[in-house]
């Protein structure tokens, strides 16, 4: 497939999972996320039906089961002590489910799009973003909204919908860290809502526009890195708005990116089956894994996943098993190969 081919491909990424997912039966298809409590205990996926899953991180026995009135799920977070785990859904919804009794203890429709992001933050917040020109924060406890955050236009020139494809909340330095399909990276002030910097994705004139797909920080709460069309990951420094340096992490498209809780690695999925491992703080590739994954096949590698207090990454897909490697190394531990 021809580079210009690829990225208009890449263009349509959204509605073609969407798609997928509606009509695959098979339980292993995973929406773009994957998530391990910071205990390290619970890792939640999401299936081709729409289901949450829940799993005990030591011997992937299923732990909960959760269906959104039959919409994709994905975009989990934790809270900090693994009780509660917040979900979007394609439908618009927006959830939190207690993991110990499959409770649900928040139930809103956030938005006529999806939402395809959440993230806990400090004082009972949740934010909550996907298609549209806003993020939002909650009460997550009463549901109550508390505040709603100025993106700017809503769809490209051509009316597609924009997208926040993920973010980050920094809650010391009081900033909210941005991923957006309108090429740009954005730093937000969370009490004023007010755009502090901006970057652009990189681009050449032949490949066109260069979409942000994921954002990560480093453990010194400085050091941003973005990633999306092209393959780079990109190192910006927060608090100046420099621009430190780029890693090529594949030729054409970075799907996700996710910081050791250590700080000390970086990962980031292309759509070629790999899991490339960089050393953040001097940008350098250190290991890199390797499945058998394709654009042109369909099987797509989109999430990524840490676990905290061992060496595991653990990664997934689009009809691709989930599968626990050695992040030293880059060996394959365990295939998650059929799902229940």
């Amino acid at each position: 497939m021809t580079r210009p081919l690829v990225l208009l491909s890449l263009a349509l990424l959204g509605l073609l999972l969407g798609s997928a997912h509606a009509q695959s039966p098979d339980a292993r298809v995973i929406r773009a996320d994957l998530t391990v409590s910071d205990d390290g205990t619970t890792v939640a996926t999401s299936t081709g039906t729409g289901t949450l899953l829940l799993w005990n991180a030591d011997t992937w026995d299923l732990i909960r089961r959760h269906t959104a009135n039959g919409s994709l799920v994905f975009g989990f977070d934790f809270t900090p002590d693994g009780r509660y785990v917040a979900f979007g859904t394609k439908n618009g919804r927006l959830g939190v489910l207690e993991v110990a009794t499959g409770r649900v203890v928040l139930d809103l429709q956030d938005r006529d799009g999806s939402v395809s992001a959440t993230r806990f933050g400090p004082d009972d917040r949740l934010f909550a973003a996907g298609q549209g020109r806003s993020l939002t924060s909650y009460n997550w406890r009463t549901g109550e909204a508390l505040q709603r955050y100025d993106l700017g236009r809503a769809t490209l020139p051509d009316g597609r919908p924009l997208v926040v494809e993920d973010f980050e909340v920094l809650p010391e330095q009081g900033w909210l860290f941005i991923a957006r399909f309108d090429q740009q990276a954005r730093l937000m002030d969370i009490t004023t809502g007010d755009v502090v910097r901006t970057w652009r994705n990189k681009r050449r004139p032949r490949d066109g526009g260069r979409n942000v797909k994921d954002v990560a920080v480093g453990t010194d709460g400085r050091t941003g890195f973005f990633a999306g069309v092209g393959g780079d990951v990109i190192a910006v420094d927060l608090v100046t708005g420099a621009r430190l340096d780029s890693v090529r992490a594949h030729p054409d498209f970075v799907s996700d990116l996710e910081l050791s809780a250590d700080g000390d690695l970086l990962a980031a999925n292309d759509l070629d089956g790999n899991t490339t491992l960089i050393a953040p703080r001097t940008r350098s590739i250190v290991q890199r894994t390797a499945q058998d994954g394709s654009f042109q096949s369909g099987r797509l590698l989109f999430a990524v996943a840490f676990r905290p207090g061992t060496d595991e990454i653990i990664t997934g897909g689009i009809r691709m098993p989930i599968v626990v490697w050695d992040a030293r190394t880059g060996e394959r531990r365990r295939t998650i190969a059929s799902l229940p």
